[in-house]
């Protein structure tokens, strides 16, 4: 079943995506995430099922960018700076959980801001880890 939002109701959900898109922080690198993905969000119409296509496409990418530059990465550090990184990621992790928790009863505003937080927050740490791999070579 597809929900289809009125034509005020998918303006809102955008305008509330944005919103929350700029609120919470600017990504470390502008490249962090792709152009396609906003394309693909402005495309979407609103449309709540196509929006969560194009979070969930991103997040895909980020996730699996994140992952390659962490392995990379632990694989040049030293071991002591290696267990300290896995820590930290761990740490990182719950922190980004707990800041892009929908609440108890999430709507579907909610839900993609969240989603939208967690494509955001793994693309600003696979920035950051990235930045960090460059300066061990």
């Amino acid at each position: 079943m597809h929900i289809r939002p009125t034509a005020p109701c998918a303006i809102a959900l955008m305008v509330c995506f944005a919103c929350a898109t700029h609120a919470a922080g600017p990504v470390s690198k502008p490249e962090a995430l792709r152009v396609g993905y906003e394309r693909c969000l402005t495309a979407s119409g609103g449309v709540t099922p196509a929006m969560q296509d194009c979070i969930d496409a991103e997040y895909a990418y980020q996730d699996r960018r994140l992952n390659q530059v962490y392995r990379r990465l632990i694989a040049r550090l030293p071991k002591a700076e290696a267990t300290r990184l896995r820590e930290r990621q761990r740490a990182w992790i719950g922190q980004r959980d707990r800041h892009c928790n929908p609440g108890a009863a999430p709507g579907q505003g909610q839900l993609l801001d969240a989603d939208g937080c967690q494509v955001r927050k793994t693309a600003e740490r696979a920035a950051q880890l990235q930045a960090q791999l460059e300066r061990a070579r």
